[in-house]
């Protein structure tokens, strides 16, 4: 009898544990929030390095006007290379959810600056104007770009939601400097009557468009390559208004202006 009433009592302790174990507080997971979407709706500010390609073509005419000079119009290349430095300015709108909008403002400087001698279209000039025979001490001719800005409109896709593949096109400004020189030494060939050597500068309005790739790489910072064409039209210049009866040092620079930009960019979205 005893060890039945042992038995029991083992029993029934161990038929209640699973419901006092039920009855023990349970600890919930740890909350982990989760990591917040990148936006790229904002504005970002950043500076650039790379290079600017100047791609110019000078032809010579109106070759001493007054005298009535039927020289061929020909034309020479004024290509040249430079480092460029700028820096960049814009607002995105990112929208749904993959696409963005936005506009950009950019300013740069480099010293794009190419001589050639004799002037593309004087070399081989005869008749009036240079004695009746072939001209010598023919002039010199420079084209220089120095600083560039524009305005532009963007629209790109994200490929992943840190990397931006985009087009831009907008309003493109550039200053030109041509400039021009021409020795003398008194004879009856010499292309300019009296030394000469004058130079001219504007700012040529135009319009650009490229592309690029930009990737946030950190944070708020984000990087980027991008590429851009400008076209500034023509550019027409008369030099040496120098002239008289019997001569006429004048001619008229007429230069075709345009720009290729590659650069590496690194801007702080805010």
């Amino acid at each position: 009898m005893k060890k039945l009433i042992i038995a029991g009592i083992v029993a029934a302790g161990f038929g209640g544990a699973p419901a006092f174990a039920a009855d023990l507080p349970v600890k919930a997971p740890a909350y982990v929030a989760p990591t917040p979407m990148f936006s790229w709706t904002g504005f970002y500010f950043g500076g650039e390095v790379g290079a600017r390609f100047a791609n110019n073509d000078w032809t010579t005419s109106n070759i001493f006007p007054s005298l009535g000079i039927n020289q061929a119009v020909t034309s020479g290349s004024m290509d040249n290379a430079a480092l460029r430095l700028g820096a960049y300015l814009g607002y995105n709108w990112q929208f749904a959810p993959t696409w963005i909008v936005g506009i950009e403002g950019d300013a740069g400087w480099a010293n794009n600056t190419k001589t050639v001698s004799p002037a593309p279209g004087t070399s081989g000039l005869n008749g009036n104007g240079c004695g009746g025979g072939v001209c010598t001490g023919l002039p010199s001719a420079t084209a220089k770009e120095l600083w560039d800005g524009s305005v532009r409109a963007r629209l790109g896709m994200l490929f992943t939601p840190n990397t931006l593949v985009f087009g831009t096109a907008g309003a493109a400004w550039q200053s030109v400097k041509l400039a021009a020189s021409c020795p003398t030494s008194g004879g009856p060939n010499d292309f300019c009557f009296v030394p000469e050597g004058e130079s001219h500068s504007t700012t040529k309005t135009g319009w650009t468009v490229g592309g690029g790739v930009e990737q946030r790489i950190s944070g708020n910072w984000l990087a980027r390559i991008d590429y851009r064409y400008a076209d500034f039209g023509t550019l027409n210049q008369q030099f040496f208004n120098h002239f008289g009866p019997s001569f006429d040092d004048r001619f008229t620079a007429n230069v075709k202006v345009r720009t290729n930009a590659l650069n590496f960019g690194l801007a702080y979205k805010f």
